[in-house]
């Protein structure tokens, strides 16, 4: 199963978070929220924003279940990063 891979992070000072998307994805390990700009790589060396295509490459079509947060490193499955309880 193919896992995708953390490639940067950007700015936290501006984020480039939208409000929905700040209170909708989150680690669900560290609790930080990536913003528009953050990027991962998939095996084919394609770099995007995975919450963009929740977690398919839109280079190969590969669908990622696990992410790694960009903050604390750790890996999570990509469909817990989506909190459908936090506040809009």
């Amino acid at each position: 199963m193919p896992r995708l891979f953390a490639f940067h992070e950007t700015d936290r000072a501006t984020g480039g978070n939208t409000k929905d998307r700040e209170h909708t994805i989150r680690c669900p390990k560290c609790g930080w929220r990536p913003g528009k700009h953050d990027k991962w790589a998939c095996a084919c060396s394609h770099t995007w924003n995975t919450f963009d295509t929740r977690g398919i490459c839109p280079e190969c079509d590969a669908a990622w279940k696990n992410t790694q947060c960009l903050r604390c490193h750790q890996w999570s499955l990509h469909d817990a990063w989506y909190d459908n309880d936090a506040p809009g």
